[in-house]
């Protein structure tokens, strides 16, 4: 059983570099998981089978953040009975720091988990999770939730806040940035672990709406972008920084990426189809289907 979590992580890893440096997952990935995704939302499996698959052979499976993308093709292939892709998946999602209960709490897993397959995950959970907890960086996490508070350590306060103490700490929190990024890459859960490892955020995409305007625009689109296309950060992400630069400047935003309070999206261009031209082009959803997702997850979570 050791020998063959080792052999899994190895392939995973081995072929997960190789596919990530021939695709672009901006142009190759996002938008056939977004419509992978609603296939699935609407209990479509067949289709979402064929579409998870489809992005998968473009570029290594990750997990895109409300998109669950690793996930829900475990559940997919799960509920259509196809149990070795699920037992794959499974394993993927344990090296990505899922607990077995995950599964064990999914009605659509219990049949799999009573087959051979799910009490060999059983019997390898150990290893792997174990594996997970090998490989990801303690350090760094601890590094930015503690860069976490100090990001709120005087933003909380409002007016009243003093304002000169949180600048110089959004300044050391550029700097640490850009040094992560040119030497480590993007910290993501992949790096540092998921937030149900603690229950602590670890989400840097924080930090970088609390840029100076001037190595935001400059410097940190840029980079992002390139970490997005690579599958190492959120679109959203990246959509956000524009966004809020441009509010924040009193011009609409170009993304649609925020929301106004009562509905609707806060001051925006109105050629809606340059917006979705605009979020297609950073590898988010056009605003059609980030509606009809909203909508579900209004039904699904009572939001």
């Amino acid at each position: 059983m050791r020998l063959f979590t080792l052999l899994l992580l190895a392939v995973f890893f081995s072929c997960s570099k190789s596919k990530t440096s021939e695709c672009n997952y901006i142009t190759d990935y996002y938008q056939t998981i977004y419509a992978a995704d609603y296939a699935f939302e609407t209990k479509d499996y067949q289709k979402a089978l064929h579409l998870y698959q489809t992005a998968f052979n473009s570029c290594d499976p990750i997990t895109t953040l409300a998109y669950n993308e690793i996930a829900n093709f475990a559940e997919t292939t799960a509920v259509l009975k196809k149990y070795d892709l699920t037992f794959e998946f499974a394993a993927k999602l344990i090296l990505s720091g899922s607990e077995l209960s995950r599964l064990q709490n999914n009605t659509n897993f219990d049949e799999f988990m009573a087959s051979k397959y799910g009490k060999q995950l059983e019997a390898e959970y150990g290893d792997l999770r174990q594996q997970f907890m090998d490989r990801i960086d303690l350090d760094l996490r601890a590094e930015i939730i503690s860069m976490m508070r100090a990001d709120q350590m005087y933003r909380i306060q409002g007016p009243e806040a003093d304002w000169a103490k949180q600048d110089s700490i959004d300044k050391l929190h550029e700097a640490i940035l850009i040094d992560w990024f040119e030497t480590i890459g993007y910290p993501n859960d992949d790096m540092v672990g998921p937030y149900s490892l603690d229950f602590n955020q670890t989400n840097v995409g924080i930090f970088l709406l609390h840029t100076d305007d001037s190595i935001r625009m400059n410097y940190f689109v840029p980079k992002v972008k390139e970490f997005v296309a690579q599958g190492k950060a959120s679109p959203y992400t990246l959509g956000t920084m524009i966004d809020q630069y441009y509010l924040y400047n009193k011009k609409p935003q170009i993304y649609g990426t925020y929301s106004q309070q009562g509905g609707g999206y806060a001051d925006m261009i109105a050629d809606l189809k340059k917006v979705d031209s605009n979020r297609i082009s950073i590898g988010l959803p056009p605003l059609a289907l980030k509606e009809k997702k909203d909508s579900i997850n209004r039904i699904k979570y009572g939001l």
